[in-house]
């Protein structure tokens, strides 16, 4: 029998894992992964599989009672299950009595008994490597035990894990608490964490053939090291390098600026009628203050909207940068074609009717694509809204009149009636947006091409994006990566209850469906992730015209005391702090405030709203503290309309119900007004002097969302107080976030 081992440095784990696959195997025995696992530098727990029950008693002897025994088995995964593992055994009478129930109920599938040095019961945790279609090996870690499915307290994470990727995994757990010293025992020691969970993510991408991985339980022992105490590896086929779109042709991705700032376009299926998207594409470019030259072609009109319209692209007086076609499905090919030969930069298909249609419309869509990827031509769509650039005057989407003011927010969105839905609820809140571009089925360009042009582009402060769909999302993190160091990057998916996907032989493949894998991915990218389109614009405001918080450390200015206690609640439950206000900011306080007011974090103004200037002088007061890294404020815009509807009730009562109500004094509107207006303004420059965001929560609604006073920020209004804590929060994460990876290196 060979020694009992603990530490097995140096195992040849590709002869190892080629052999069990010449036999044959779907996975590894017990003792093959321990020896896997040692040779990454994983503790695995002391060992040997025995033939006979005298060599089982030797080696029991040799471990020390009490021990585990299990039944090693070839084709028994699942070895609890069957039934085939005994533990707490204190004697070589409990040895004998295990030995021979193992042998019955192995029913001749046992090649010998595992005999194991039994770690006393405590903290289990699970970690183990799944391998999903869009995003690859994937690691797990969470609560173990035999629970685990049920109690689904797991996080996940996209190999090859970085140390600050696995040390954030660990804190995602809502029993992170059990990481630390826990009912007299010393904490686990995360180190060693890390380290295995880097080492499973490093296992996947160096054997692609291991299908799964599943370390359930990982003990911790009485010194808190983890020690692997049981282990599936499952075996598969060898085809574990995923490559989700592997028939992707090659794109071009210098002309991208051609979708931006073209110096010529053309819009092929102009038309007269602004009904039809030909002629509305057109109505949208004319009337947006375009400077560029602009051809219709249309073969059966002389003119379009009074310019003179050409049959087709060929026929051009020049090569535009941009065509945008317009044009039944049937016809696309043959235009990208003329676009190619007549050296045209980009080309955008507003045509739908393609992959939605079935296998014939996605092969249109491809024969399109091919020929784009030929010629080197930016093919965008089918089926896209269109483009627009508000820095150039650059509007031509379809369906509607989309005209944003300039912002440094650039959107790329897979569907046209939610980029269109976005960008109108935008442009009515006066929020400006960059860029814009409608993807579509993403014959050849997909979100990740996009991702990267904007992430270098200097007009583009910030990106968002909504998904529905993946093509290569391993691709598309790659992207993610490297943007978010550089700018923040705002997510909103639609569908992801779609993306469910059923495994397999591990608990980790049973938890790993699509979403929770795809929200960790964008959560390793450091996005800022949503599937609200309120949130999605509350989130576009708050990110595109405030400062970024230094810190989590909140001071909430309140005209009422209920909606500060519920801004305080989703603070705390936000990860936020209330900033512990200094004396000096104390003092100004009880100088300008009434006797009763809160005297602490929130600042409750009491209603005060009276010529000294309460809530003025309080935002004034918090601002500049040295403890406060952002201000809320809830409920002093919107209050000036109070007086005034006050007034219009008093003299319903006398107008229409005859009521005696006394002389009614019409208060001076424009007074109010003016205070309004001018609070605005000090706001703005209170962000500017100070760096630190300040976000309003209307007490009434408000005409807009964005009011821009010149300065370097913008005053952000949102409607509701909790919504406003949620944009403080996901901005301080992400400040966190771009902090650390900046120190750190890129995923891939």
């Amino acid at each position: 029998m060979k020694e009992v081992r603990w530490e097995r440095e140096n195992h040849d784990v590709t002869a190892l894992v080629a052999g069990a696959l010449s036999r044959g195997d779907s996975a590894l025995t017990e003792l093959e992964a321990m020896d896997l696992f040692a040779a990454y530098g994983v503790r695995v727990v002391r060992g040997q599989v025995v033939t006979t029950l005298a060599e089982c008693l030797g080696l029991a002897a040799r471990l020390s009672y009490p021990v585990v025994m299990k039944g090693s088995s070839r084709t028994i995964l699942h070895k609890s299950d069957a039934g085939l593992v005994i533990t707490g055994v204190n004697n070589e009478e409990e040895a004998g009595k295990a030995w021979a129930t193992l042998e019955e109920r192995g029913r001749g599938q046992l090649e010998g008994i595992l005999v194991e040095e039994m770690i006393p019961a405590g903290r289990e945790f699970v970690i183990g490597m799944t391998r999903d279609a869009q995003f690859g090996p994937v690691v797990m870690f969470g609560v173990g035990g035999t629970l685990t499915e049920a109690i689904k307290d797991v996080t996940f994470g996209i190999a090859p894990l970085r140390e600050r990727d696995a040390r954030r995994m660990l804190d995602e757990i809502r029993a992170k608490e059990l990481l630390g010293t826990f009912r007299g025992a010393p904490a686990v020691d995360r180190e060693a964490l890390v380290a295995t969970m880097r080492a499973m993510g490093q296992m996947a991408l160096d054997h692609p053939e291991i299908s799964e991985i599943d370390i359930n339980p990982l003990l911790v022992d009485q010194q808190g090291v983890p020690v692997a105490v049981d282990a599936l590896v499952a075996l598969g086929n060898g085809r574990g390098a995923e490559a989700p779109w592997a028939n992707r042709y090659r794109a071009n991705t210098a002309n991208l600026w051609a979708l931006f700032h073209p110096a010529g376009v053309a819009v092929v299926g102009a038309s007269n009628d602004p009904t039809k998207w030909g002629g509305l594409i057109l109505a949208s470019l004319l009337s947006g203050g375009y400077q560029g030259r602009v051809y219709p072609v249309n073969p059966r009109a002389d003119t379009v909207y009074g310019r003179a319209a050409y049959p087709t692209v060929a026929e051009l007086p020049e090569a535009v940068d941009l065509v945008l076609a317009a044009v039944p499905g049937q016809a696309v090919p043959g235009v990208v074609e003329d676009c190619g030969k007549r050296g045209v930069k980009a080309c955008v298909i507003i045509t739908a009717g393609f992959e939605e249609l079935g296998p014939e419309g996605a092969a249109k869509g491809q024969e399109a694509a091919a020929l784009a990827a030929e010629y080197g031509i930016v093919l965008i769509g089918p089926n896209s809204l269109g483009t627009m650039c508000s820095w150039h005057h650059f509007y031509a989407t379809g369906a509607a009149v989309l005209q944003p003011t300039t912002g440094p927010a650039s959107f790329i969105s897979q569907s046209g009636s939610m980029g269109m839905q976005l960008m109108e609820s935008a442009e009515r809140q006066t929020a400006g947006i960059g860029k814009f571009v409608g993807l579509g089925n993403e014959a050849l360009f997909e979100a990740s091409d996009l991702m990267g042009y904007l992430t270098e582009d200097p007009e583009t402060g910030l990106i968002l994006t909504y998904l529905e769909s993946l093509r290569d999302g391993r691709r598309l993190l790659q992207a993610l990566d490297r943007a978010t160091v550089k700018k923040p990057v705002i997510l909103l998916r639609g569908g992801s209850s779609e993306f469910g996907r059923k495994a397999a032989a591990s608990h980790t493949g049973a938890m790993a469906s699509s979403q929770p894998v795809f929200e960790a991915a964008v959560r390793q990218a450091g996005v800022t992730y949503t599937t609200s389109p309120e949130e999605f614009l509350d989130l576009v405001y708050g990110f595109s015209y405030m400062p970024l918080p230094k810190g989590k450390r909140v001071a909430i200015v309140t005209f009422g005391g209920g909606w500060g206690v519920l801004a305080a609640d989703e603070v705390a439950r936000n990860g936020l702090d209330l900033a512990a206000l200094t004396p000096p900011v104390l003092d100004e306080l009880n100088t300008l405030l009434p006797p009763f007011w809160s005297h602490g974090n929130p600042i409750d103004l009491a209603g005060m709203f009276t010529d000294k200037g309460e809530p003025e002088g309080a935002v004034h007061a918090v601002a500049p503290c040295e403890n406060v890294d952002a201000v809320l404020v809830l409920g002093v815009l919107g209050i000036v309309s109070q007086p005034v509807r006050t007034v219009a009730a008093v003299q319903r009562l006398r107008d229409e119900y005859g009521l005696d109500v006394g002389d009614v004094t019409v208060p001076d509107v424009g007074q109010y007004q003016e205070r309004e207006d001018a609070f605005i303004r000090r706001v703005c420059e209170m962000m500017e002097e100070f760096d630190k965001p300040i976000l309003n929560v209307s007490f009434s609604r408000m005409p807009k969302a964005v009011y821009d006073c010149g300065c370097r920020y913008s005053a952000v209004v949102i409607p509701a107080p909790l919504r406003a804590v949620r944009v403080l929060a996901h901005m301080a994460r992400y400040r966190a976030y771009r902090e650390a990876a900046q120190a750190s290196e890129p995923w891939l």
